[in-house]
């Protein structure tokens, strides 16, 4: 459970983003612009062993009397953890976590998450007008073509793009192993997969 927390955490921190178009050569002038239906899949691998992390933005709702954006993150391994996450939109902060496994549908504590609430921003490390970055295109297993901005971070790189919901391709790390990597997303079609009363009902761990 920590090792899916810990990607899911790095996903989180660099969703929610602002629009961009392609007013460079490379397309890319940051963040897609968040919406409902979004989605990506992406591939990560750990200790020689690949999960697939499917996050989806499955839009607005009213969560304990407050305006809300919803988050789902799916993890498929060999068993499927569903992990949906609320924040506030006055004020950013995070307001419901649930995590869902098997028909058990657990509430968790949010001040202790692993993460920040999503940036609202593209985030520093990967502005659009930083000195050299490199460019190329990436295709997904499912055959999308992108185009992708290449930062170079820690000794390795990540892979970034302005058509992908939530902005992350690829990640490299310094022994230029692929840690993770997308492999497939859309624009429009996420679906909710914990409902509004399995969240409310959601079961308090001691």
């Amino acid at each position: 459970m920590k090792k899916v927390i810990v990607v899911v955490a790095l996903l989180l921190a660099i969703t929610l983003l602002p629009a961009c178009d392609d007013g460079t050569p490379s397309g890319y002038t940051g963040f897609m612009a968040p919406a409902a239906g979004q989605w990506a899949e992406y591939v990560t691998s750990t200790g020689g062993e690949e999960s697939h992390y499917k996050m989806e933005h499955i839009g607005q709702d009213t969560v304990d009397g407050k305006t809300c954006t919803g988050f789902e993150m799916t993890v498929s391994g060999e068993e499927e953890t569903i992990m949906q996450i609320w924040t506030e939109d006055a004020t950013g902060q995070a307001v419901k976590y649930v995590v869902k496994m098997g028909e058990q549908v657990i509430c968790m504590d949010v001040s202790h998450s692993p993460y920040e609430p999503p940036e609202t921003e593209t985030p520093g490390t990967y502005e659009p007008n930083l000195p050299d970055i490199t460019y190329g295109t990436y295709t997904t297993p499912t055959g999308k073509t992108v185009n992708v901005a290449i930062f170079a971070i820690g000794g390795g790189e990540t892979w970034v793009s302005s058509q992908v919901p939530f902005g992350m391709v690829k990640v490299v790390n310094a022994s230029e192993e692929t840690t993770m990597y997308l492999y497939d997303f859309g624009t429009t079609g996420a679906q909710r997969d914990i409902s509004k009363a399995e969240m409310e009902n959601c079961q308090e761990i001691g």
